[in-house]
């Protein structure tokens, strides 16, 4: 009798641990999935709008100034340092100070959770295959929306092409028309250049963009101000929508979209 106590003893006992390791490893497994779940990340878009981007639209990031001084964009060598205009800022795309890089910042960005980088910054980054997952992957869909446009008459760096005389046309003399204004609103300042101007000639966002928001709506209803024409630097344009500069560069112009597909027609 006390040998069959003995022996379901044992058996309960050894139940009692199995079921014990197996409530552990579930812990562990819901744990890690809590992480995953947890883990956030910054968006990374790609932005030129023109001769408003500072530094020349060198490589450098703008971002929410709810970003610096976070773990997502701090001083390079603190803990939560304030990012300085001009100077290099440690982002790291990922929760928990991961996928960390340093790129000059040149300051205060439109949109909430995202580091908008310039043309430059993705032209240096993905020469070689970034160690940053997500910069990688952000790499591989540029080249991928580049590939977009191949085979596509190139109508900036063509000019020339039949598909392209009067679209180029167009577009020059509209950006030849508003370069004067853009030049006086920045000479006399915003303010004062809007000042007696109706709303539909008032221009805003350090005088590059229109005041009213006549762009859209897109598929969610948005609505959004317009990128002026004379606002682009030398040799580029402001696509239909009013929302980039296009230069002719496919790898800087695909990720772009429709904005710049319009100087890309088929042939």
């Amino acid at each position: 009798m006390a040998t069959l106590l003995s022996v379901a003893d044992n058996r309960r006992f050894i139940i009692g641990v199995l079921m014990r390791a197996f409530v552990l490893v579930v812990c562990l497994i819901l744990s890690s999935f809590a992480c995953v779940a947890q883990a956030e990340t910054i968006r990374l878009t790609v932005y030129d709008d023109g001769r408003s981007c500072p530094g020349d639209c060198d490589a450098h990031v703008v971002f929410d100034d709810a970003l610096n001084r976070s773990d997502f964009a701090h001083l390079p060598g603190t803990q939560k340092g304030e990012c300085i205009k001009g100077q290099k800022c440690e982002i790291c795309i990922e929760s928990g100070r991961k996928q960390c890089l340093e790129v000059t910042y040149r300051g205060r960005g439109p949109t909430k959770k995202t580091f908008d980088l310039t043309p430059a910054f993705f032209r240096d980054a993905c020469a070689t295959p970034p160690t940053q997952p997500a910069l990688g992957a952000k790499c591989k869909e540029l080249k991928k929306d580049g590939q977009a446009l191949e085979g596509r008459v190139n109508c900036i760096a063509n000019p020339g092409h039949a598909k392209c005389v009067e679209m180029i046309a167009h577009a020059k003399a509209a950006r030849d028309l508003d370069e004067p204004k853009y030049e006086q609103c920045v000479r006399v300042g915003e303010e004062k250049y809007n000042q007696g101007k109706s709303k539909s000639e008032q221009r805003a966002n350090t005088c590059t963009y229109e005041f009213l928001s006549n762009g859209g709506p897109n598929s969610h209803g948005t609505r959004w101000r317009k990128l002026l024409p004379g606002a682009c630097r030398e040799g580029t344009f402001v696509g239909p929508y009013g929302t980039d500069c296009c230069n002719g560069f496919p790898f800087e112009d695909g990720p772009k979209g429709a904005e710049c597909k319009f100087y890309y027609p088929k042939p």
